[in-house]
């Protein structure tokens, strides 16, 4: 046996020190348990030879039987006697007289040797008895002794190592005490010294924020200047850009000025080459004549042009002269911006090197920041506080502005919430001692009608969705889903149609935001609440029918709500109180109430939450839907329907008659309140359970409490376990409560699983081996799994409900 080190390891710190000697007790009671395991093994020894003696039991039960064996064949053979000897009779009758003599002699004979064949057969018989009980009783004798022997050995040997262990596990415990507390006062002053050294760095760090926060200052002041600056070099930028654009239009007016002159210039000479024409006509087209008095012109013309060019025109004048002044503006203007330029480099340097300066300290302040997040953590919870006080206060005014409300004005908004609805008035009611059908019989009846009004539905489905229903306790809200167009929102209404039981469906719209959109609101323009048919019903089914200011009261029958394309809108945000308040009545005897809002400074309306309302979804998975989030699942029983293999026609339109409503006393008095199973019934599927939770933790989901326990409840809950434990066959019961299993399966396990990669590592170490485990426990799953692995575009996607066409 391995003795414990007493020495520590040299590197261990303060913090892992106190625990060593702890450790060191625990692996010294490891040992002992090892050698009390060691004696349980020589026990297990001594088993194995009552087995062996066993075994030689056995035997000599074989012997035994080889000898009933062989008083058999001499039966046999005393029957062949008897029929020889029948034989001999009828041969005297028919031989001769010499002959009956012989025959009789040799009869005697045989009787003789039967008789002595039977006394040998008996003293052997007798002489094998007695052995054998003597053997027996030696064997036990000997087993005994040979017990009693080594048990007080052991006994005696564990008595001395126990005395040794315990010794030696009080000196060692002793030494590690010291030891420990040597360390802890070693570390107790270690820890001041730090706290000390802590300190000192803390005033050293405030001290550092503080320059830090005045170096933030600064650099702050210095941004304003170089924004300044910057919005000063833009103004200049764009004055410039306007001085230029203003110097291009007056240069495009003086070019549009030319083009005039020139347009002139052209008139003119148009017309005088009309005059000339004129003159040469006058003068009878001389043209000596006329080129001489053209040649007197034209030297006029050149002197006057000589004379003109010799003289500056006006506007020539003016353009120089502003071209002059534009060409000194220009010049004073570059060697302004030469210096500006210069000016703004260096600024420009300094701003560079500010901006580095100020990330440098931005970053520092940021780590200071960081350090003082406890101060900011101690302001809030006194901001907390004043809050919490503020709250009080607003709930005292709240409460004081009750007291003086009107009471009328809530009366008339309760009014509209107690109005009963129309719809469930007047239908056919039997008496709680008029039922006759028992449960799977009333199942029967409902499938019938469904089936002669044309919705054919599977009877295990129709099953799985009653058991939904019933196992409210611990999943309130049953969700279908499937294919559409395959009977889901019709199921629900056929169940109540032919089940006897009140039915309201409820269209759900995409804008639905807050339970007001569920339950109705306070309309402030008409000064009355909208109450909606969903609470105008659960209000009617929870008043007596004999409630004296309330007429047509259901609290005496069922109440089955539909909420139709649920997922239009987000679950979560209209159903999400309801749904909490409907688990807390889990378990519960007293009432368990929701509040109804209406208006502010009204008092609330209490609806009491009866379990003889039923909550039922349908849900389409397209682009225009939202999916269920983790908490709405767990809390629901998800049934999917199949895609049918063969179109069924439906010639006929009508539903058969509605049947009388049935009590509520009926449908609760079919639940089971508690698990009737041992944990030899349902250890083996809790197992499974674990396993595929096992599995789970490779693909970072996990299945928690509430899904066994639902599982179960289901199961005890499932018509047709009960029926089989009411007739106690074993071989009914297992097959029943294995499809109740392999349904709680699909409807809990299989939603956990959506999303999980069907590739790599996600597959073979998660999905492969659940499946594998499914198939290997019976569950007629793998087809609906397969399916699930090679739809979802590279993700696990449970779709498909082909396990409902097993029968087995």
């Amino acid at each position: 046996m391995n003795q414990p080190k007493n020495d520590l390891p040299a590197d261990a710190n303060l913090v892992s020190t106190p625990s060593a000697p702890d450790a060191e007790v625990t692996a010294l009671r490891q040992q002992l348990a090892a050698r009390e395991q060691s004696l349980v093994a020589r026990t297990h020894t001594l088993n194995e030879r009552e087995a062996e003696v066993e075994a030689a039991q056995v035997k000599a039960q074989r012997d035994l039987a080889d000898l009933a064996r062989r008083l058999k064949q001499v039966a046999d053979s005393e029957g062949a006697v008897e029929s020889r000897a029948r034989d001999v009779a009828q041969r005297e009758l028919e031989a001769s007289a010499g002959f009956a003599a012989r025959s009789r002699d040799a009869l005697a004979t045989l009787t003789q040797s039967h008789a002595q064949l039977r006394a040998d057969v008996e003293r052997t018989q007798a002489a094998l008895d007695t052995a054998r009980l003597q053997g027996i009783e030696t064997l036990e004798r000997w087993l005994q002794d040979e017990r009693n022997t080594r048990l007080a050995a052991l006994d005696a040997e564990l008595k001395v190592d126990r005395v040794r262990h315990q010794t030696r596990l009080a000196a060692e415990g002793k030494t590690h005490d010291e030891d420990l507390a040597r360390h802890r006062a070693q570390f107790d002053a270690e820890r001041r010294t730090m706290l000390d050294e802590l300190a000192r760095q803390r005033a050293e760090l405030q001290a550092e924020e503080r320059a830090c926060r005045q170096k933030r200052k600064e650099l702050d002041w210095r941004e304003a200047d170089l924004e300044g600056e910057k919005a000063g070099i833009e103004r200049t930028i764009e004055e410039q850009t306007r001085d230029q654009v203003a110097f291009l239009q007056r240069q495009l007016g003086a070019l549009r000025e030319d083009c005039s002159r020139r347009a002139d210039t052209i008139a003119m000479l148009e017309s005088r080459l009309s005059e000339s024409e004129a003159l040469l006509t006058r003068f009878d087209h001389h043209p000596a004549e006329i080129e001489r008095r053209l040649q007197d012109q034209a030297n006029k013309v050149r002197t006057l042009e000589t004379e003109l060019l010799s003289r500056p025109s006006a506007s020539d004048k003016e353009r120089l002269i502003a071209l002059q002044q534009q060409e000194q503006t220009w010049a004073s203007e570059r060697d302004r911006l030469v210096q500006e330029v210069g000016k703004l480099k260096a600024d420009q340097f300094r701003w560079l090197t500010g901006v580095a300066d100020l990330e440098q300290q931005r970053e520092e302040s940021e780590r200071l920041k960081r350090q003082h997040d406890n101060l900011l953590k101690v302001f809030k919870t006194q901001e907390d506080s004043q809050q919490a006080a503020l709250d009080k206060l607003k709930a005292d005014v709240d409460r004081m502005r009750t007291l003086y409300e009107r009471p009328e004005e809530r009366a008339a908004r309760v009014e509209s919430i107690e109005q009963p609805l129309e719809e469930l008035i007047g239908r056919e009611q039997l008496g709680n001692d008029e039922f006759a059908h028992s449960e799977l019989g009333w199942l029967g009846w409902i499938n019938e009608a469904c089936n002669e009004s044309g919705m054919k539905f599977p009877p295990r489905l129709l099953h799985a969705f009653h058991t939904s229903l019933k196992a409210a306790e611990l999943s309130p809200l049953a969700v279908l889903a499937g294919v559409s167009g395959t009977g889901k929102s019709e199921l629900p209404r056929l169940y109540a149609r032919f089940g006897g039981i009140n039915f309201l469906s409820l269209a759900v719209q995409p804008n639905w935001d807050s339970p007001q959109s569920l339950f109705g609101f306070f309309n402030s323009v008409d000064n009355r609440f909208n109450a909606t048919p969903v609470l105008r019903a659960m209000v009617q089914a929870q008043h007596a029918p004999d409630h004296a200011t309330y007429p047509h009261g259901l609290s005496d029958r069922m109440l089955l709500i539909l909420l139709d394309e649920m997922n239009l809108a987000h679950v979560e945000q209209y159903f999400s109180d309801l749904l909490s308040k409907l688990e807390k009545r889990r378990g519960e005897d007293r009432d368990v109430t929701l509040d109804i809002d209406l208006g502010a400074g009204v008092p609330p309306y209490s609806l009491r939450l009866g379990r003889n309302v039923l909550w039922v979804g349908t849900m389409n998975e397209d682009e225009t839907t939202k999916s269920l989030s983790d908490k709405v699942i767990d809390r629901s029983n998800l049934l999917y329907f199949p895609r049918p293999k063969t179109l069924h026609s439906r010639a006929n339109v009508s539903l058969n008659e509605e049947s009388p409503l049935i009590s509520a006393a009926t449908w609760l008095g079919w639940r089971q309140r508690s698990s009737p199973f041992t944990d030899h019934d349902i250890g083996h599927f809790r197992s499974v359970l674990e396993e595929i939770n096992q599995r789970l933790e490779h693909v970072g989901r996990a299945l928690g409490h509430r899904v066994w326990q639902s599982v179960e409840y289901y199961m005890a809950n499932h018509p047709e376990v009960i029926a089989a434990r009411a007739g106690n066959d074993q071989n009914d019961i297992g097959q029943a409560m294995r499809r109740a299993y392999e349904d709680q399966v699909v409807l809990k396990v299989m939603p956990k699983l959506r999303g999980i990669e069907t590739s790599g590592d996600a597959k073979r170490n998660g999905l492969d081996p659940i499946r594998k485990l499914l198939e290997n426990n019976g569950l007629g799953l793998s087809e609906d799994f397969d399916i699930a692995c090679r739809v979802g575009h590279g993700a696990f996607v449970w779709n498909s409900a082909r396990y409902l066409e097993n029968v087995r």
